[in-house]
């Protein structure tokens, strides 16, 4: 009887390594192929193609192009095995690994791992899987904590952690550290965003003049409005560096704000100066507050007049009368946005004329700034809320100061462990360095608060704020529309009205950073007649 020949078994070969393996710990893509390949030799499998991703993170999918084509293959049934030196190489987290085991197993595909001598396709050896995957996370997180806290290290230490920014060019010094050093053709560019900011012109006019010019990003793309914006919100460049801005970007993008991220003194010159980065930071704090259709146009109280029904932004438009003797005549409205763009079933026009609207607010600014008494009540509510302020504040300093305290103690007895066995320290180093860590960022936090401890009151006084009303009073005097609308959206939180009655009652807040935008527009603004304002706010309701 003929003997049956036996077909040979497929096999497939996965292999990755990141820059930092590669360079650390010797984890070559080269040596992983040819372990493989005699593996292959000694089973008599068919090795059939190599998988390879070079230089990439093993912790998610998203960018290992050559994994998401063997997994698209297996679902054609191109191999019988799959095959890889470790099984980190496949993933570096739990979960990850599973489904990349579910989807093979689906497929009758066999998973093997050299070096872990184990397969899938028992109970025993996806429980050896589980255990293996588990340490490769571990050990992925430990590694990702050591990076963040050279990083933070580095950073706190004054020096840029990330990449290429315009205006800066990366050098190494002698002794081989990273530093920035200004390209002046590109500092050039960076000055004109900031110059033209200060000049009111908004985000899209500068991105499209520096396109005009021919000026590129870093990345040599054209400039965006986002691109305008980040530059101008970037302290780098004056002489900051800011590090920890978001936590876990992975994960949470934007959303993973930082309450305390890294603003220490770089090592780097300058491109702008510290009057012009403070100016140009008052007015992007006064525009976050406005809606972005708000820029547009003259109408000064778009997005400042509320609705009386809905409580939801007036925006303005214009109608045209036919009057007794034929002429027509323009005027323009505030109406309901709400009802504008939703109709009838959620609110209603509650129109009234912009001309009327735009006196009343501006009669009643001028009249009840300059009196004495709205000063009195001022002063009298700011002093209750300051007493309010102190004793929060304190019982956050006390809190912070027991964490501290706490944190100490948990040094002192890992030193404690170290110095009582030496064999230790290797294991213990990495936990003693995040907890120094954790140390400097809680008492930086620490002398913040203290920082904004508030002012004793004898700075606080009703003519100080009779004075600063009177100022603000006479800011708003005589402008021209454009230069109006701005000074309103500094000050301004909202205006509400009751349209019958012809009233209307303007929320307003200042605190040192409006006063001072406001400054810009009058010589009778004193630095004198402001300073008892640092660190405070006056929220008010006329």
């Amino acid at each position: 009887m003929d003997s049956v020949a036996v077909k040979q078994r497929r096999a497939v070969a996965y292999v990755r390594v990141s820059t930092t393996e590669q360079a650390e710990q010797g984890y070559s893509i080269d040596a992983q192929i040819q372990t493989i390949k005699n593996y292959c030799r000694r089973q008599n499998l068919d090795l059939v193609e190599v998988y390879a991703d070079r230089g990439i993170s093993g912790k998610s999918l998203k960018k290992r192009k050559k994994l998401q084509k063997l997994l698209g293959d297996a679902e054609h049934t191109a191999f019988d095995t799959v095959i890889v030196w470790k099984s980190s190489r496949l993933a570096r987290n739990v979960k990850l690994l599973l489904e990349i085991v579910d989807i093979l197993q689906s497929h009758n595909i066999e998973l093997y791992s050299i070096s872990e001598n184990f397969r899938v396709d028992t109970a025993s050896g996806k429980l050896m899987l589980q255990v293996m995957a588990s340490v490769s996370e571990f050990e992925r997180n430990e590694i990702g904590e050591n990076v963040v806290l050279g990083m933070k290290r580095r950073a706190r230490e004054g020096y840029m952690n990330g990449n290429r920014v315009l205006g800066y060019d990366n050098v190494k010094t002698e002794d081989g550290t990273k530093i920035l050093a200004v390209n002046e053709d590109e500092a050039s560019i960076v000055r004109f965003i900031f110059d033209s900011y200060l000049q009111q012109r908004g985000l899209r006019a500068i991105a499209n003049e520096l396109n005009h010019r021919g000026y590129r990003t870093k990345r040599d793309n054209a400039f965006s409005t986002t691109a305008v914006h980040d530059i101008l919100n970037n302290p780098l460049y004056v002489g900051k560096i800011q590090y920890a801005k978001y936590e876990q970007w992975e994960l949470k993008r934007r959303k993973g704000r930082s309450e305390h991220p890294i603003v220490v003194e770089g090592k780097h010159e300058t491109i702008i100066s510290q009057d012009v980065w403070e100016r140009t930071q008052r007015r992007l704090k006064v525009q976050r507050h406005t809606p972005k259709w708000n820029h547009l146009g003259t109408n000064v109280l778009t997005g400042l007049l509320r609705c009386p029904e809905c409580g939801g932004a007036m925006r303005a438009s214009n109608t045209t009368n036919t009057l007794k003797d034929g002429t027509k005549k323009r005027i323009r409205y505030y109406s309901c946005a709400n009802f504008r763009s939703k109709g009838s079933a959620v609110c209603h026009a509650n129109s009234i004329r912009a001309d009327e609207a735009e006196k009343l607010v501006a009669l009643k600014l001028r009249m009840v700034l300059s009196d004495p008494e709205v000063g009195q009540a001022v002063v009298k509510r700011m002093k209750a809320s300051e007493a309010n302020q102190r004793k929060a504040l304190d019982e956050i300093i006390a809190n912070k100061q027991r964490d501290i305290n706490a944190l100490t103690q948990k040094l002192r007895r890992l030193q404690s462990t170290v110095d009582e066995e030496p064999t230790l320290k290797s294991d213990l180093e990495p936990r003693i360095h995040q907890l120094l860590g954790d140390q400097v960022g809680l008492e930086s936090e620490l002398r913040a608060l203290r920082e904004r401890d508030v002012q004793s009151d004898s700075s606080l006084s009703v003519e100080n704020v009779t004075q600063l009303l009177k100022l603000i009073a006479e800011v708003v005097q005589g402008r021209d529309t454009d230069t109006l609308k701005y000074i309103y959206q500094c000050f301004i939180e909202k205006i509400t009205f009751d349209r019958k009655e012809k009233l209307v009652w303007v929320h307003m807040r200042f605190d040192s950073d409006v006063t001072e935008e406001l400054a810009e527009y009058t010589e009778a603004m004193s630095d004198e007649g402001i300073a008892f304002l640092h660190g405070r706010s006056i929220h008010l309701v006329i």
